[in-house]
């Protein structure tokens, strides 16, 4: 449902929480939960959320039958060995490197110059996506693409919509730490 103004309520009813599959360092929680959004029927909602709830960040709300749909898809994600497919199994459509070149470091070439392509969760991939970089990015890519970015969003460079840069802003860094958290630990 669109919305005529972004700073217009919205609001939500968490009717039973099924619980929590990942905790952030900064106050937020990966969870499952049957929510009922502006008094529409209850679905199936996967999302961060601020550990008090006061605020939640993008998700998705399933319907019963769709939740059914995904698990079955997950199946045969989790089923299949990484790299097996000739297709990369997200959204990209793009062929996947295999798991040996990626895990020993080996470049890749595109038309413009050779990067590094790492090893890393597909966990990661939403970040990854944030910051407009392939997964498996070096973390000297991912500064650079942060960076750049911050510049473009920041709210100081967008007095038209300062809300949305500062969301933006917000999303960038939050990635950002994600992804550099993962490579601080390796």
């Amino acid at each position: 449902m669109a919305y005529k103004d972004d700073n217009e309520e919205i609001e939500c009813e968490i009717l039973e929480s099924y619980g929590i599959f990942s905790r952030s360092s900064r106050f937020w929680n990966k969870e499952v939960n049957l929510v009922s959004w502006n008094g529409m029927p209850a679905k199936l909602d996967i999302r961060n959320w601020q550990i008090d709830h006061a605020k939640c960040g993008k998700g998705i709300a399933v319907t019963r039958e769709e939740a059914e749909e995904l698990v079955i898809l997950l199946q045969k994600i989790l089923k299949t060995k990484p790299g097996a497919g000739k297709k990369d199994r997200r959204s990209s459509g793009k062929a996947q490197p295999s798991a040996k070149a990626a895990s020993s470091g080996k470049t890749t070439a595109s038309k413009k110059q050779t990067k590094r392509v790492y090893q890393v969760p597909v966990t990661l991939e939403p970040f990854y996506k944030e910051l407009k970089l392939p997964l498996g990015a070096g973390p000297d890519d991912c500064k650079t693409a942060r960076n750049t970015l911050l510049k473009k969003y920041h709210p100081d460079m967008n007095t038209g919509n300062i809300a949305y840069a500062t969301q933006k802003t917000i999303k960038i860094k939050e990635a950002y730490e994600k992804i550099a958290g993962w490579w601080n630990s390796k």
